[in-house]
């Protein structure tokens, strides 16, 4: 019987159609939200509703120092799980698809971040880059190389708990005041590119798991985030949009709200990419 091709076989298109999604999400998340006017005044405001209305109490400075140290929570928790599977499996090769994933996004990130990319200035106060978010990268690629890697018993629990902290990481950029929505979907949507890429080399090379059963809830849930995505898009082109330091109190809120539905949607749009990567093709096959 001939293999399948690697390129053309329905079993692992989804592969390529999850990385056009992530890579026209991202696309689309710097030129609505950096480059246009009214998208970078609508990321603007979201910013500044959170950063003003969040009461200042003594939790922001644990945040802060909870931020400062992620950088190495991630590289804890990395080497933990990596130190892991290689004991398990006997080999490097998953580590090192793995790593050379999360290497690939943190770089990618500093080179928009600093080389490719720039923000237009629109005398919002947003003068100087800074999409997509690093301390969002680190976590949120710490968290995929631990579901990347993990065994298949225990991926329905380590994926959720990689998502509550990636994503709650990211809220706590924007809530310090430290990120606006769009730099950290950018970074969700570029570790969650190279997660895919990487997945998907393993897949091909080294199936990742057995039969898992079929579940139709990602799928729904997926398209659900993506609707949402584009309603954040078309609420942030149509609402209101005064002078950036004369905003209503309710207009403010409103725009904080979307900040933080914007940031939840693409990270689960990103968490499920990833997934169904990992479970989809192997699935299929097994079925066949």
């Amino acid at each position: 019987m001939s293999p399948r091709p690697f390129f053309s076989s329905p079993h692992y298109l989804r592969w390529w159609w999850a990385l056009l999604l992530l890579a026209g999400l991202l696309a689309v998340e710097y030129l609505f939200f950096v480059r246009l006017r009214v998208g970078q005044w609508a990321d603007q405001a979201a910013f500044v509703g959170w950063t003003q209305w969040w009461p200042r109490t003594e939790i922001i400075d644990p945040l802060r120092q909870f931020l400062d140290l992620l950088p190495w929570i991630c590289a804890g928790i990395s080497g933990v799980f990596l130190l892991y599977r290689v004991i398990r499996d006997r080999s490097f090769l998953r580590a090192a698809l793995a790593v050379s994933a999360v290497a690939a996004a943190l770089l990618s990130t500093q080179a928009l971040k600093h080389l490719l990319l720039d923000r237009p200035d629109f005398n919002f106060g947003t003068a100087g880059n800074s999409f997509p978010s690093g301390h969002t990268t680190a976590a949120a690629a710490a968290m995929g190389l631990m579901y990347l890697i993990s065994p298949p018993k225990l991926r329905p629990v380590v994926q959720p708990i990689a998502w509550i902290f990636t994503t709650a990481t990211g809220l706590a950029t924007l809530i310090c005041g430290w990120h606006r929505p769009s730099d950290i979907a950018g970074g969700f949507l570029i570790v969650a590119f190279w997660l895919v890429l990487a997945s998907a080399i393993l897949q091909r090379i080294q199936p990742l798991a057995p039969v898992v059963s079929e579940s139709a809830w990602s799928r729904k849930t997926g398209v659900s985030c993506l609707l949402i995505w584009l309603l954040v898009l078309a609420a942030s082109a149509w609402l209101p949009h005064p002078h950036i330091q004369r905003i209503p109190d309710a207009l403010l809120i409103a725009y904080a709200i979307i900040g933080l539905v914007h940031v939840t949607a693409v990270s689960l749009i990103a968490s499920l990419c990833l997934r169904s990567v990992i479970l989809g093709p192997t699935r299929k096959q097994l079925q066949d």
